[in-house]
């Protein structure tokens, strides 16, 4: 419910794992995907060894820690996404963050930007809501971000913290690298 597109009714039947059917749906774009059938666990983060660059999103904070301080070990960029929704009279509302990190700036990531707390059982978004359009637009700004890092688009201000506000429609901007902009 949470990735776009939908499988056929045969694809499900095979019962296919995330991962192979992911890599099988990208293989048509992409070449060299590698599908790891696994949790990232403190026992396979060598799986992660010459990563230049990761996207992480991830709900678990044990796992999430981990995999940071590994990225961070060997240098890699990263951006982790997150989201909150709660449902608020009989509507639902929330908010969509992305955080970038990079070797020169990582501070903020350990500084409470990057929850590495599970949802929980309580955490609307745990119910398998349909929300796939928060989902959407958090794996947009993850990537307009790493264009960002990478060069591909300008960065005026170097935010490394983003916020989309649902009910606002509004995003919010933190841990600039420029000092002229940090709303």
């Amino acid at each position: 419910f949470r990735s776009p597109g939908a499988m056929s009714i045969d694809q499900l039947r095979e019962q296919p794992s995330k991962v192979d059917h992911h890599r099988e749906s990208y293989a048509n774009m992409h070449r060299n995907i590698l599908a790891h059938p696994v949790m990232l666990d403190e026992s396979n983060m060598t799986l992660l060894d010459g990563v230049t660059f990761a996207f992480i999103c991830i709900d678990s904070g044990t796992a999430k820690k981990a995999i940071i301080k590994k990225l961070e070990s060997i240098g890699a960029d990263f951006v982790d996404c997150g989201m909150g929704v709660e449902l608020v009279d009989d509507a639902l509302t929330g908010i969509v963050r992305t955080t970038a990190s990079t070797p020169d700036h990582r501070d903020h990531v350990h500084d409470g930007r990057v929850s590495f707390a599970g949802g929980g059982n309580e955490d609307v978004y745990s119910s398998n809501i349909q929300i796939a359009e928060l989902n959407g637009l958090n794996a947009a700004l993850a990537v307009i971000k790493w264009k960002k890092i990478r060069g591909f688009y300008h960065d005026a201000i170097g935010e490394m913290h983003s916020l989309y506000t649902i009910d606002e429609n509004d995003v919010i901007n933190n841990d600039t690298k420029s000092s002229e902009v940090n709303w």
